[in-house]
């Protein structure tokens, strides 16, 4: 028994290496349906067969009544559909991904009173400028707590209000598109979402193990050094990557044990922000998660609020002097309620997930450069 248990910690952690060096990345060239950039080709196939060693690891498909596992699904909320089960990472995006393509957006264009773009009731969602700055404020954070390979985690700050405000902020954006109801606060879902699918569960973990200790090892050694980075202007390669492929080698080599680091060597993500480190005075020092509920209590009391559209609201477009509100689909709306659902429920004290999976890259790819940029560039 020791010896399995300590196989799969090995696992794991060349896991958790592995995962954050292909995240860093971001750009995922080494997939067959992008164009590749500069990457060569053995460079990519090697890629490819780290992302399949370690989607190896994904574990089962959701089953009827099962709770949620915060490493591999949505804990906010549960499947649609007449079938109570957990809704998948991956099932996540491509629920709001068609939503997103089939939104037939916040406006009409209209020739009465006068010729102008005019937002439609039970479309559009009016939200200030300062609110949109607060509400996507999160998302940063929960990005890198979602991000593949974090290791296993229990919320231990003091972030029940910023938890409560965040939820509250999803039931306002609701209210303005008509949800009269607000949901209930996603405590309940935390308290059960303690189930964990570890990447090591798997069948004949040996063979798993070797598979990936090779495959790890071919993807990192494929990576260019900083050095010739630099030589070359090779731009195609994040220096971060770099720097998590060394740590992979290291860690394969036995020179290392370290296998995740945060954005900062101070960052403890059961108590503090994941998304950076504050300067005062030129020196680092971590934020609270706690510490954000400020942005969340100042549009409070400066009454910051999304409504729905007054009768007759043209679109408002900076040029013409107006900037204190502008207008998001109800379907962009209701899908950033969701989102900050999920962080609300991730970052509530005692919240648990496990080593995150893979499948999470997906999931901080849409959040951050899909409707969060988008959100961000209007």
């Amino acid at each position: 028994m020791s010896g399995q248990l300590e196989l799969a910690d090995a696992y794991e952690m060349i896991y958790s290496a592995a995962s954050r060096m292909m995240w860093v990345q971001k750009n995922r060239v080494w997939r067959l349906d992008s164009p590749g950039g500069r990457w060569p080709e053995e460079r990519r196939a090697a890629w490819r067969e780290l992302e399949a060693a370690l989607a190896a690891s994904e574990g089962p498909a959701p089953q009827a009544g099962e709770p949620s596992d915060p490493a591999r699904h949505l804990i906010s909320r549960r499947a649609a559909g007449p079938v109570d089960r957990p809704i998948t990472f991956a099932e996540a995006v491509a629920e709001w991904t068609a939503r997103m393509a089939a939104d037939p957006g916040p406006y009409e264009p209209r020739m009465e009173p006068r010729p102008d773009d005019y937002l439609v009731p039970g479309r559009a969602v009016a939200i200030p400028e300062g609110l949109m700055m607060t509400l996507t404020f999160p998302f940063n954070d929960l990005v890198n707590r979602l991000a593949p390979g974090r290791p296993a985690l229990r919320i231990a700050g003091d972030t029940a209000e910023l938890s409560r405000l965040v939820h509250g902020a999803a039931d306002e954006l609701r209210a303005a598109m008509g949800a009269n109801a607000p949901t209930p606060h996603p405590v309940g879902t935390v308290s059960v979402a303690r189930v964990s699918h570890r990447p090591s569960d798997v069948d004949d973990l040996r063979a798993r193990y070797d598979a990936l200790f090779l495959a790890a090892k071919r993807a990192s050694e494929n990576m260019p050094t900083l050095k010739y980075m630099r030589e070359t202007s090779d731009f195609s390669v994040s220096p971060r990557t770099t720097l998590a492929a060394q740590d992979v080698q290291d860690l394969l080599a036995g020179r290392s044990r370290v296998f995740w680091r945060e954005q900062h060597e101070l960052i403890d993500p059961s108590v503090h922000s994941t998304a950076g480190v504050d300067w005062p005075e030129g020196q680092p020092v971590p934020s609270p998660i706690g510490h954000d509920a400020k942005f969340f209590a100042r549009s409070a009391e400066l009454g910051r609020k999304p409504r729905a559209p007054h009768p007759g609201e043209v679109r408002t477009f900076r040029e013409k002097g107006n900037p204190d509100h502008f207008a998001i689909s109800a379907v962009r709306a209701g899908i950033l309620a969701e989102i900050l659902d999920e962080y609300a429920a991730r970052i509530h004290p005692g919240a648990e997930s496990g080593i995150m999976h893979l499948s999470a890259f997906d999931l901080t790819d849409f959040i951050s450069e899909g409707i969060g940029r988008e959100l961000l560039e209007t």
